[in-house]
């Protein structure tokens, strides 16, 4: 029965991951009480992206350096660029407009494998992405950041690398671990289900991480909207930006370059913004977790059309 209800979720998990935040916003003891467990909620889901990847098509990507290269300076230095550029035609309050700099600065979103595989696309080359961009965003981001904007992030690269190499690696090192007890014929078997427990996982953190955002919410309903909604417009228009600069790929590869660059990961900036972690900042890391979980539902038959796989197709 487990393995059923799994197996669902992976059939119609982009439906369900909207989900996620209303239940948290609905129930905020179970929020609170999911609060605490967000770190282990993202090791999990690393470790069964790890597994559920294919990695013939992982090393394919890695022997392919100058492409990798082009895409994570896009993702990592471009993408912010046009932002700042964009956001200064455009009469947005100060904070919101420093808030989405700094989420198109952030490395590639944690959850981006694991949505590419539910979107039917590249989740090798989402996954690849992610780690390398994480790596490197330690030298790149603190730079554009107080460049394009003005603020100082006072990020410990030995200590920030050290952290993410304990987290993914110890990921890696688990998921190779269960590869090899279930064997990959197994896994391949139940690929549906490792996709809905990845969607499994994904709700969860999205409930644990609407702790508190009710009451903002109810406090400031207007400004809330500004947000959110500035948020999901960022997040579609620099997909699709990001679709057209890498058209010339195949197919796949163009659309998971898309999905890539307008998915990016917030936390690490968050936590390192100290004293220039306003209120209207910490809104919009909460507002920004609503293109994570709406998008992938909404813009799913556009994925399709334009060449996505079936999700349950993927091996």
């Amino acid at each position: 029965m487990m393995l059923r209800g799994l197996a669902f979720l992976g059939r119609h998990g982009t439906w369900f991951l909207a989900g996620g935040l209303f239940i948290g916003l609905l129930v905020p003891p179970l929020a609170r009480l999911f609060g605490p467990a967000l770190s282990f909620f993202i090791f999990v889901l690393t470790t069964t992206t790890f597994l559920a990847i294919d990695w013939a098509a992982l090393g394919a990507h890695a022997r392919r350096p100058v492409l990798l290269a082009a895409l994570l300076a896009w993702s990592l230095v471009a993408v912010p660029v046009v932002t700042a550029l964009v956001l200064r035609l455009l009469p947005l309050p100060l904070p919101l407009a420093q808030g989405l700099v700094l989420w198109a600065a952030s490395p590639p979103l944690t959850a981006a494998p694991a949505i590419a595989l539910l979107l039917g696309l590249d989740g090798a080359l989402a996954l690849l992405l992610l780690v390398a961009g994480t790596f490197i965003m330690p030298f790149t981001l603190p730079p554009l950041v107080l460049g394009l904007i003005g603020v100082k992030l006072g990020i410990g690269i030995l200590a920030l690398m050290r952290s993410l190499i304990l987290f993914i690696g110890g990921a890696l090192v688990l998921a190779t671990a269960l590869r090899w007890l279930l064997g990959n014929e197994r896994l391949r078997e139940r690929r549906l289900e490792l996709s809905g427990l990845n969607v499994l996982v994904l709700i969860l953190f999205a409930i644990a991480i609407m702790d508190g955002v009710r009451d903002i919410i109810l406090a400031r309903p207007e400004q809330v909207l500004l947000y959110a909604g500035s948020a999901l417009a960022a997040s579609v228009l620099l997909q699709a930006l990001s679709f057209i600069a890498f058209a010339w790929l195949p197919r796949l590869s163009a659309l998971t370059a898309g999905l890539v660059g307008g998915n990016h990961n917030m936390a690490v900036v968050w936590a390192n913004l100290g004293s220039a972690g306003s209120p209207e900042l910490m809104l919009f890391f909460a507002a920004v977790q609503v293109p994570i979980y709406v998008l992938p539902a909404a813009l799913r038959p556009i994925y399709r059309r334009l060449g996505a796989a079936a999700p349950h197709a993927l091996s």
